[in-house]
């Protein structure tokens, strides 16, 4: 009866090992997309030039983020990090193997990630959407977005959503 019993035990114990490794284990999805855009300086309303985006990687339903490489306009960046949680993006120039340390701007995203926002602080990033300028004005990049005013909205939309988010997490 106890060897039974023991064995019923050890077996439900192992039951529950499993399940909780399906239930605990990060719930990935790979991705591979371009994107066409449109980036826009915050104080130059003339400003508009086309992006393309890529993405090569994995977004990490738990964390709400994605791991991966990013492709710009050409130029490729690996080991980037896309977290609207904390608003970051980093990344490693392509080529350069060392940990992603460089914050290349803010990215937001609505709730079903649908709708994203990126503002791209002046960096290298920065001269391959801005070749010729030397101003500092930040780029805003919406996706999707109907013109400067849409991508605009959209950016400062996203960005308060995720400043009252951080604040319920500070409570």
């Amino acid at each position: 009866m106890k060897r039974m019993m023991y064995s019923c035990v050890a077996i439900m114990s192992l039951i529950g090992i499993i399940v909780y490794a399906f239930i605990s284990a990060p719930k990935v999805i790979h991705v591979n997309q371009q994107f066409e855009a449109t980036a826009y300086k915050v104080e130059d309303s003339s400003f508009a030039e086309k992006v393309s985006i890529s993405l090569a990687g994995v977004f990490d339903e738990k964390s709400n983020s994605y791991l991966g490489k990013i492709t710009i306009n050409g130029k490729g960046f690996t080991n980037c990090r896309l977290d609207p949680a904390f608003a970051i993006v980093q990344c490693t120039e392509e080529g350069n193997e060392r940990p992603p340390r460089d914050n290349l701007g803010m990215v937001f995203a609505d709730k079903d990630f649908k709708t994203w926002s990126l503002r791209v602080d002046p960096s290298y990033l920065y001269t391959i959407l801005n070749k010729d300028s030397i101003t500092t004005s930040d780029i805003i990049i919406s996706i999707p977005a109907e013109g400067r005013d849409s991508s605009l909205k959209t950016y400062n939309r996203l960005m308060n959503i995720w400043g009252d988010e951080l604040e319920k997490r500070m409570k």
